[in-house]
């Protein structure tokens, strides 16, 4: 078993093959949370969890299981408030009182109330179901019940839809980490250290990329100290997008260039117009306060010229706007 982890790793490493990688991602099926092995230790002033897993992958898989829930947490959360248990008091009614259960999930109940799930395929359901509920049910309730349906159906169905386009890319996320971080680990080392350097490496490139697909970004900047200091910002398309072709810039400047500059910066506004359209920031650094800065290299592809010849038409641009 001890080599033929080491061997795994070396089989990726050099030939690509991606085993290895399959049983990772195997183990983050698992359901590590009710592991009878798992249980809490205080060490010092820290309070740790210990499991003890079968095989040295599921470790990785583990610190990855961890790091996906919460990733996708806000996509599956429960409803709270009072407006929530109103609607749940309103669905027990119906199920109990009248005898239209729409089959929700019970997720905990008291004795008066039952707390469901709300899903998208509940809210199918009720919509099945109108004209049973406008027949057989008391006008108070009736009132209600769909003033929490409205509340709840377009939050819950655009959730689901956000959910699954998350999901996608945080899984993409994840295997990019992974890959990284399995190509550059050491299998001279023990195994322990081998888990513990790629549990590390994963947790970096990881976090690194889910603040890109959140519009966020790690900048580093030197503050008033002369200290360097490390930021997260939000990336953002600013109202003046002159300014995100090249900071300082905007749309009265471009009476002071020449016939060529002005085309040239019209044809890269145009660029960033589009790509805010959609809010599609992937090709875009950003300034400390996360206003969008086009790469020079995308600007070159979407212009069809070399970076070069980009960055001098800049740098010219920049002179006759400043002087």
């Amino acid at each position: 078993m001890t080599a033929d982890f080491k061997e795994r790793i070396r089989n990726y490493q050099n030939n690509g093959d991606r085993l290895i990688i399959d049983e990772i991602l195997y183990g983050t099926t698992f359901d590590f949370m009710n592991d009878p092995t798992r249980q809490h230790q205080i060490e010092g002033n820290a309070l740790k969890v210990r499991i003890d897993l079968p095989r040295h992958e599921y470790y990785i898989s583990y610190r990855i299981r961890v790091l996906r829930d919460f990733a996708l947490q806000e996509y599956i959360g429960v409803p709270r408030g009072a407006e929530y248990e109103d609607f749940c008091y309103y669905i027990t009614a119906l199920k109990y009182e009248y005898g239209i259960d729409f089959g929700a999930e019970v997720i905990k109940h008291n004795e008066e109330l039952e707390y469901y799930r709300l899903t998208a395929a509940l809210f199918e359901k009720i919509d099945a179901r109108r004209d049973e509920i406008l027949e057989n049910v008391y006008d108070h309730h009736f009132r209600g019940f769909y003033r929490g349906y409205h509340n709840f159906r377009d939050k819950i169905t655009a959730q689901e839809s956000a959910a699954v386009v998350a999901t996608e890319q945080v899984d993409k996320n994840i295997v990019q980490a992974l890959e990284r971080a399995l190509g550059y680990v050491d299998t001279e080392k023990s195994e322990r250290e081998i888990v513990r350097y790629v549990n590390s490496a994963f947790s970096t490139k990881f976090g690194e990329l889910e603040l890109e697909r959140k519009g966020m970004k790690r900048i580093y900047r030197v503050n008033g100290q002369d200290k360097t200091v490390k930021l997260f910002v939000k990336k953002h398309f600013p109202t003046n997008l002159y300014g995100v072709i090249l900071p300082g810039i905007k749309e009265r400047h471009l009476d002071e260039l020449s016939k060529q500059q002005v085309e040239f910066i019209q044809q890269a506004h145009e660029i960033v117009l589009a790509d805010r359209k959609v809010e599609d920031l992937t090709n875009y650094s950003c300034r400390a306060n996360g206003a969008a800065l086009i790469k020079r290299d995308y600007l070159a592809e979407k212009l069809k010229k070399s970076p070069e010849s980009v960055r001098k038409m800049l740098s010219r641009i920049k002179k006759r706007v400043t002087n």
